[in-house]
């Protein structure tokens, strides 16, 4: 092979690696940034839209509210209310009026709390990046990919407006096969909720029965 060839190929691997490395930081900053913002602006009222797929074939989609202090969240919908307090779920299904109590996993968690990849994405993952636009936004669209086969989100994407650096939609896959795609329609920051707000009373659903699974 042809020496000068050789030093054409050397030059381009280094300045593609350069590249990618380059790319590489730039994602992680601005997921960096994006997850100070989140957890810098108090509790969080997220209104969102989530569906889920296998492969490309929709199986189910649930809209509805969100309201986040930390780790702690209480979803509200159409068909189910959740209590999660950090440790302990709650999740009421209005058509049976049937409350099931649990400890959630990481991967059940991941499909009510829009914002759980603010701890996620800080190791076992690399990254890239690209500019696009979603619903009239200029966008950052970051991949994640993980580095080890065995952890439960193989794959997570976070478009985030280039202006305000909040995440427009999350999607995450499980697996081979397993997609969740959460949409974020709108957002306010710098609420202030009470811790009572995350856990389930029953005095306020006094019909329902309480199934304790955990």
């Amino acid at each position: 092979m042809n020496r000068a060839f050789v030093y054409i190929l050397l030059i381009l691997l280094i300045s593609t690696t350069y590249s990618f490395a380059q790319k590489d930081k730039e994602a992680k900053n601005i997921l960096d940034k994006t997850s100070k913002i989140i957890k810098d602006n108090g509790d969080m009222e997220v209104e969102f839209t989530a569906s889920s797929y296998i492969r490309s074939n929709p199986q189910g989609n649930m809209s509805g509210t969100i309201y986040l202090k930390g780790r702690k969240f209480n979803l509200v919908s159409t068909n189910i209310i959740c209590w999660f307090n950090g440790k302990t779920l709650w999740t009421l299904n209005k058509a049976n009026d049937e409350v099931n109590v649990s400890i959630p996993s990481t991967h059940e968690r991941q499909t009510m709390d829009p914002y759980l990849f603010c701890d996620l994405y800080k190791k076992g993952y690399t990254y890239s990046i690209e500019s696009t636009s979603l619903r009239g936004h200029d966008c950052n669209e970051i991949k994640m990919l993980a580095t080890n086969k065995k952890q439960s989100i193989q794959e997570m994407i976070v478009t985030i407006d280039k202006k305000t650096n909040m995440p427009l939609c999350i999607r995450m896959r499980e697996g081979t096969k397993y997609w969740v795609r959460i949409s974020v329609q709108k957002c306010k920051i710098k609420q202030q909720y009470d811790n009572d707000k995350f856990e389930f009373n029953s005095k306020d659903y006094p019909t329902a029965t309480v199934v304790d699974i955990r």
